[in-house]
């Protein structure tokens, strides 16, 4: 993932708090750092400094006993209001939007003495505009959650009459209709109605109910439906792929053509154990935690990663700052990570933290307390676990765990920070209630002595954010100004997550697979060919047509710490803009050898024997085949262009095959057609139309 290994962004409390901190570092303090044996140590070691604990107003504000949670019911009300103005022009579109940012204002009643429900009515006045814009379902929606939520019972009458015009608009059957029906005259037994409005309404139900019967019955819309003059998301539903050859078993996300070797100087790395062609989907894997990102939580799923259409938004019940597209999304957040998340997600997003120190402390989310108890002796390998059968979860946080960190390459002043990090996640951690009872600022003694569970926690809160820095990948989207139009777009950072399969393959500054994502569950396919044996990399960053090796050298050491010597550094590759046409590398006919020939293009001799096996060449028969493929990239662009890109993605990929037998790499016309490939194959992922997308409430 690209992003620096500042585990503090620049506006934001904690950068103030962690340079107060090195202000009063004392002689002997990093030294006495080093010297701890491992990261409970250091934890330890970090926490007994007194001078770690005297925290800025600003944060010690921030982690307050009473978070604000954004929710307010007069801005809620303010919000509705306005909304009601668009409303009466008309302007249903506007309406929504106004009542979106109510929805997501407005504070949970429990009682009848709370006050009115605003979230009630935000919602009911959100189905009357969906309404009026054919956004049947979704009104349906709102409607049982303004009843849900305490709708005053003197209105129920309106809503039920709405429900009832939605169901038989959506062709339900006549019975449900009527169900709605008899839900609205019954209804008005506590409206406060004249008798002269309540007869008037009790014989347009009779006449609706009436209609429901007719075959040919429909309601009719003012405006045409939202869906129809709205940016929205691609609907088309995407299924995860299956993965070529079958899974791995060892490796379930790899398919059986790759395999994970070790050594002492590469690590853990992925190699082709059977042919992989250009296409093949060799990965899908799903992380063991992602978390999205802070600039898109008003216009995604906090949960799913769906871009949230108009209309669509459903609120944390406490907090204003994230959002949902439906209700299985909260109850599954809210039954995991967001329960804990939620109390103290102001201060984390008020400290400025990265997005690496976010899904560090989501990874402890997810699971309870006893989890990660249970799994320590696994951890330190006790005897009494050795043959204990795990969990798939458990399975799952230990491959995680065991990512590289490069503890040993990191410097005094990097453990501090990091170390000072994980501190503080861990205090915040505490005051969720986490450990047993919640504790509020005011209650938690910040210097007091860590309990074992915390201390355990707080360990593996430092080995995340160390894994994470070199491990994390970004979870993205691809964004397009309509459907069928590859001008103009872009891939967009919708969030990051950790994928502990696909993280085993090292990097080589010529891309050899793509990932695209369907949600936050990733999908790699290869951009290129892989005989067996051959190393399968993916790529970090820096790429070599576009960077030179000087500079992609430099950027790989200081982001991952590591010297890259893959094939593109060793043999210096140009630049794209450096390539010519003067020469051609064909690969040598003989399957045991495969080694470049580098040939002039304007070559007039038949044959050529191969510099490494001596094998001769017929070199006209590969100009012909390299001819051959010509009409099928012509093709891909053409159906490119008409936005038919599952069939221009096939017309890359026989291009491709055919390239990839013919020519050795680097070759301009396989570069294109690759990067062609690429973008076609990103329309399969996560898609949004929106030629001009804004932060606003859906």
């Amino acid at each position: 993932m690209e992003e620096d290994d500042n585990f503090g962004e620049k506006n934001g409390f904690f950068k103030t708090y962690h340079i107060s901190v090195l202000k009063n570092l004392r002689n002997g303090d990093l030294s006495e750092l080093s010297a701890c044996r491992n990261d409970e140590e250091r934890l330890v070691y970090i926490h007994s400094l007194p001078y770690v604990h005297q925290v800025p107003y600003e944060m010690s504000s921030a982690m307050g006993d009473s978070l604000p949670s954004g929710k307010s019911a007069a801005l809620a009300q303010k919000k509705r209001t306005e909304g009601n103005e668009f409303f009466k022009k008309k302007d249903y579109l506007s309406a929504v939007r106004l009542y979106s940012e109510a929805v997501s204002k407005a504070p949970t009643i429990t009682n009848e003495t709370d006050g009115e429900p605003q979230l009630a009515m935000a919602f009911a006045n959100r189905s009357a505009a969906l309404f009026h814009l054919a956004e049947y379902t979704r009104a349906l929606v709102d409607i049982d959650q303004a009843l849900s939520n305490r709708y005053p019972v003197e209105l129920r009458y309106k809503l039920a009459e709405r429900q009832a015009k939605c169901l038989m608009a959506l062709g339900k059957t006549a019975d449900q209709v009527i169900e709605a029906c008899e839900s609205a005259l019954l209804g008005l037994n506590d409206s406060r109605l004249d008798d002269a409005k309540r007869g008037l309404f009790e014989r347009d139900i009779k006449l609706l109910m009436e209609e429901s019967k007719s075959p040919n019955r429909m309601i009719p819309c003012e405006n045409p439906p939202a869906s129809q003059i709205l940016p929205k998301r691609d609907n088309e539903k995407k299924h995860l792929p299956d993965i070529v050859n079958g899974r791995n078993i060892e490796h379930p996300p790899f398919s059986k053509k790759i395999t994970i070797e070790e050594d002492a100087v590469l690590g853990r790395y992925g190699v082709a154990a059977l042919p992989v062609r250009v296409g093949d989907v060799i990965a899908v894997e799903p992380p063991y935690a992602s978390v999205m990102n802070p600039e898109k939580c008003s216009t995604h799923c906090h949960h799913c990663y769906r871009t949230l259409e108009l209309g669509e938004l459903l609120p944390c019940s406490r907090c204003d700052l994230i959002s949902f597209c439906s209700v299985n999304c909260r109850s599954q957040a809210m039954k995991s990570y967001h329960s804990i998340e939620c109390p103290i997600l102001s201060c984390l997003y008020a400290a400025g933290i990265s997005i690496i120190c976010y899904l560090s402390l989501r990874m402890i989310a997810i699971h309870p307390l006893s989890f990660f108890m249970d799994v320590r002796p696994v951890i330190e390998q006790s005897e009494s676990h050795k043959n204990v059968a795990l969990s798939e979860d458990t399975k799952k946080y230990i491959k995680t765990y065991n990512l590289v960190t490069h503890e040993s390459l990191r410097n005094k002043e990097s453990f501090f920070h990091v170390t000072l990090m994980a501190d503080f996640l861990l205090k915040c951690l505490k005051m969720t209630g986490y450990f047993g009872a919640k504790e509020t600022a005011a209650e938690l003694n910040f210097s007091g002595a860590l309990s074992d569970e915390e201390r355990w926690i707080g360990s593996l809160l430092l080995r995340h954010l160390q894994l994470l820095q070199f491990n994390a990948h970004e979870v993205s989207e691809l964004r397009m100004d309509h459907p069928g139009c590859m001008e103009g777009a872009k891939t967009f950072f919708l969030g990051a997550g950790v994928y502990p399969t696909v993280a085993l393959l090292n990097h080589s500054c010529e891309p050899g697979v793509i990932r695209h994502f369907i949600g936050d569950v990733m999908v790699v396919r290869a951009i290129r060919s892989f005989q067996p044996g051959e190393m399968v990399n993916e790529n970090y960053g820096p790429i070599f047509t576009q960077k030179r090796r000087a500079d992609r050298q430099r950027s790989l050491k200081d982001r991952y710490w590591f010297d890259c010597r893959c094939i593109p550094c060793v043999e210096n590759w140009p630049l794209i803009g450096e390539m010519t046409e003067d020469t051609l590398r064909f690969r040598c006919a003989n399957r045991s050898c495969r080694k470049p020939l580098v040939v002039p293009s304007d070559t007039m001799t038949p044959f050529i024997a191969c510099p490494s096996c001596k094998k001769s060449n017929n070199i006209l028969k590969s100009l012909q085949a390299l001819q051959d493929t010509e009409p099928s990239f012509n093709r891909g662009n053409e159906l490119i262009d008409q936005g038919n890109f599952a069939g221009a993605l096939e017309c890359c990929l026989q291009t491709m095959w055919k390239l990839d037998d013919i020519l050795c790499a680097p070759y301009r016309d396989y570069i294109q057609c690759q990067e062609r490939a690429r973008r076609c194959i990103l329309t399969l992922g996560n898609v949004i139309y929106a030629p001009d997308v804004t932060n606003v409430r859906r």
